[in-house]
């Protein structure tokens, strides 16, 4: 039997850092959803192509500093969405980076992922926002 699950080389964790992608086209502001110190899950408006190599800063307020490395496209889904609303999604591994920022990414993401729940501050309020709503709902129709 063939296992299909994904093998990663390093540990990902679902970190949210601000990055600024330096082509040659200009610079493109982003968010990382999720990162490894092999690489990231990217959000951002006009990503790269597809197998494009470029400079990216990743702005760390735990590591109290950013990071400058290398990258490139290894997937994307900027074909692939209908809408102009949502922003296109790429994966990126690190081609280009110090043995030191690796060290800081990957001892990031451990800290990460050994606290129990780390939910972005948005989606808690999201959550919050969802169960008044409901809540309201429920009470309007007992009213009733």
């Amino acid at each position: 039997m063939v296992d299909l699950r994904e093998k990663r080389s390093y540990p990902r964790a679902k970190i949210e850092w601000p990055i600024t992608i330096k082509t040659e086209q200009g610079r493109v502001q982003g968010l990382t959803l999720n990162v490894s110190a092999g690489g990231a899950q990217i959000r951002c408006q006009s990503p790269p192509l597809l197998y494009e190599v470029f400079e990216m800063t990743i702005k760390t307020p735990e590591l109290e500093r950013s990071l400058v490395v290398d990258a490139q496209v290894v997937w994307s889904t900027a074909d692939l969405l209908d809408s102009e609303l949502t922003l296109p999604i790429i994966g990126v591994s690190f081609t280009h980076i110090s043995d030191r920022d690796r060290w800081l990414i990957s001892t990031a993401v451990s800290m990460f992922l050994k606290e129990e729940k780390r939910v972005p501050p948005r989606v808690e309020a999201a959550k919050k926002a969802l169960e008044k709503a409901l809540k309201e709902c429920m009470e309007e129709s007992s009213e009733e």
